[in-house]
């Protein structure tokens, strides 16, 4: 709470929180813009792709038309759909004012397909890598990855959905109707100006914004079928980490992390997403009531009155999506089924174990800060590794290239009900987390892979490091 209020101040918030009082429930809620779909850009095998990274405008307040960026002339970028098995013709053109690096953060492929943070796209330069997709079905995303400038090119706009599908999820009966059943939603916090123009500190460790946006609506809604509905989140915030849960204290069902699907899914009442983290979600809309997936606790209108003389980071509205079911209820209501599950793919033999001590704030990895002349370590390819991790604050952790399974939390055996492949992990300030680590992708001395924490700040400030995967032998 903030210590020294002006009296006019005090006036303002009394008068607004006695009128907020007064008002119905329902009269508080904000009316909602309706949820925009990013474009789906669907390749067949080969096909070129185009992703014009240039200014656009959009209106984060209505009426406000700002200058933002984004990519082929809309704010945020359209989604790419792959199918594992084919390879993309990917062409990337930079015609912003800044050198850009580009990430396709999840993806299992070189770093000479993926890009590096020295792979560098000067302005008015484009960079076409041919792109093999040879992994299962997941929810990958594509951003920018530009040396100590990542977070300030995402926070502009640089953000999109990368998915892959395979043979066994196309058989499944999972909702599958891009932006009517399966609901890309790219979570961002921002902070506007009185002209509604975004604002950050490039020099602030962090960044907490006020106000949540999705797919560039603040705190939307969205009118689907009744029935069962697959909802995909990257949490594309700067620093922020999101409580996930439904208001009317329905469970969620998770069926997939950022690289893999569950083996069934999984009842949950709260989920953690970390910066740079992807979840697969279904939720049950059969009884054809109105339902909002928020952050954190739902709030009452004692916590509304209670936010106008606070100056804390909670954002404003918490609401991430209101979910409006409409039309009849199906005869049948059967919980979706998810694809084979393989458990034999788990049973990893340990090559090498690595300790992780990281200082967020002090923007250190086992008390190195991030230098790109220097390589922290090497793996070979098929190698697996166990990583000790610890951190002195509360931050994810990310890695590209390669994908791990976590193994123990605070030295508990991690859930067997939640094993799937991930890319990024939440990790609690002093407790130790292990993860199994599977390097099956070649990197190159001029375009290592990059690990460290997943706050864009921090990672900017130096939070990260860099390894290569060689073949062996070499």
């Amino acid at each position: 709470m903030e210590k020294n209020l002006t009296r006019r101040q005090l006036l303002k918030g009394s008068a607004l929180a006695t009128a907020l009082y007064s008002l119905p429930q329902t009269a508080l809620a904000a009316e909602r813009p309706a949820l925009k779909i990013p474009p789906l850009m669907d390749i067949g095998r080969g096909r070129p792709v185009r992703l014009d990274l240039r200014p656009a405008q959009t209106q984060f307040d209505k009426g406000k038309l700002v200058d933002v960026w984004g990519v082929n002339g809309q704010y945020l970028a359209p989604t790419v759909r792959v199918k594992s098995g084919d390879f993309v013709r990917l062409t990337y053109l930079n015609n912003l004012p800044q050198k850009i690096s580009m990430n396709i953060q999840g993806l299992q492929a070189s770093s000479e397909m993926i890009g590096s943070v020295h792979r560098v796209l000067e302005p008015k330069s484009s960079w076409s890598p041919i792109v093999s997709i040879n992994q299962k079905a997941c929810s990958c995303w594509y951003h920018a990855d530009t040396m100590l400038n990542s977070a300030f090119q995402i926070y502009r706009g640089l953000v999109g959905f990368w998915l892959i599908e395979d043979a066994q999820s196309r058989k499944t009966d999972l909702p599958n109707k891009y932006g009517v059943n399966d609901i890309p939603l790219i979570l961002q916090d921002q902070l506007l100006n009185k002209d509604g123009v975004q604002v950050l500190d490039k020099n602030a460790p962090q960044f907490l914004g006020k106000r949540l946006f999705v797919n560039g609506q603040e705190s939307p809604y969205l009118n689907v079928p009744r029935g069962w509905i697959r909802l995909r989140l990257v949490n594309a915030s700067l620093s922020r980490t999101y409580d996930l849960r439904l208001d009317n204290k329905q469970p969620l069902h998770l069926i997939a992390t950022g690289l893999g699907m569950l083996a069934e899914p999984l009842e949950m009442e709260s989920i953690r997403l970390a910066p740079s983290e992807r979840v697969e979600l279904l939720i049950d809309l059969s009884e054809g009531k109105t339902i909002s997936l928020i952050s954190g606790q739902k709030r009452d209108i004692f916590y509304k009155i209670g936010q106008i003389f606070s100056s804390d980071d909670e954002l404003a509205d918490n609401v991430i999506l209101e979910l409006r079911p409409e039309g009849m209820a199906a005869v049948l209501n059967t919980k979706p089924s998810l694809p084979e599950f393989n458990l034999n793919e788990f049973n990893l033999k340990i090559n090498q174990e690595r300790l992780f001590n990281i200082s967020p704030l002090d923007y250190l990895i086992n008390k190195k800060r991030f230098d790109p002349k220097r390589i922290d370590f090497t793996a070979e390819k098929g190698s697996v590794e166990r990583w000790y991790l610890r951190s002195e604050q509360a931050v994810g952790f990310t890695l590209q290239g390669a994908k791990f399974i976590i193994e123990t939390q605070n030295r508990k055996p991690y859930p067997i009900k939640q094993l799937a492949w991930r890319d990024t992990v939440w990790l609690e300030a002093k407790q130790e987390v292990t993860i199994l680590v599977r390097f099956d992708n070649t990197s190159s001395e001029q375009y290592p892979f990059t690990f460290g924490v997943s706050d864009f700040m921090l990672r900017d400030r130096g939070t990260m490091g860099q390894f290569n995967v060689i073949e062996n032998g070499q």
